[in-house]
C-alpha cells in the first residue's frame, strides 16, 4: 500500500492508502505503486485515480507531484470530485479563454490563456466522460 495525499491551497482534499495511483503529469500519465523510485514532476489537468478505477477519480489542475517509496503528495491548484465540477462555469471559462486568445499580445498572456483553456477543456471532458454534473 502507498499513502496518497492531494493538497490544495484550501487544505487536504484526499488522504488514503491505496494499492496504486495514476497521475496526469506534464510528461504523460504515470502509475505509481509502493516502493516507487523518488520522483518530482509537474502535474497537469486531468484525473487522478486509484487502484485502476477511473470512475472514483479526482479531477486536478496544475501543480506538482512528489513521489517517495511509501507516499505520494500531489500539490494541486484545484482538486474536485467529478460531481463537484460546474460544467456551465467551465464552458464559460473555456469560451472566454478562446476569445481572449484571439487578441492576446504577449507570450505571457498567450501561455496563461492556453493554460486556462486546457484546464477548462479537461474538466469539461471529465464531466462528459463520467456523466455527472
Amino acid at each position: 500500500m502507498i499513502k496518497v495525499e492531494i493538497v490544495t491551497p484550501k487544505g487536504l482534499h484526499f488522504s488514503k492508502e491505496v494499492n496504486s495511483v495514476n497521475i496526469p503529469t506534464a510528461e504523460g500519465e504515470i502509475g505509481v505503486l509502493e516502493k516507487h523510485m523518488y520522483l518530482m514532476t509537474m502535474l497537469k489537468p486531468g484525473l487522478v485515480y486509484f487502484d485502476g478505477k477511473m470512475e472514483n477519480g479526482i479531477a486536478v489542475t496544475y501543480g506538482f507531484v512528489d513521489v517517495t517509496p511509501n507516499k505520494v503528495i500531489i500539490l494541486a491548484e484545484e482538486a474536485y470530485n467529478i460531481g463537484e465540477i460546474d460544467a456551465g462555469k467551465e464552458k464559460e471559462l473555456f469560451d472566454q479563454a478562446v476569445k481572449r486568445l484571439a487578441t492576446a499580445q504577449t507570450m505571457e498572456e498567450i501561455e496563461e490563456l492556453e493554460k486556462a483553456k486546457e484546464r477548462a477543456r479537461t474538466l469539461l471532458e471529465l464531466v462528459e466522460r463520467f456523466g455527472r454534473v
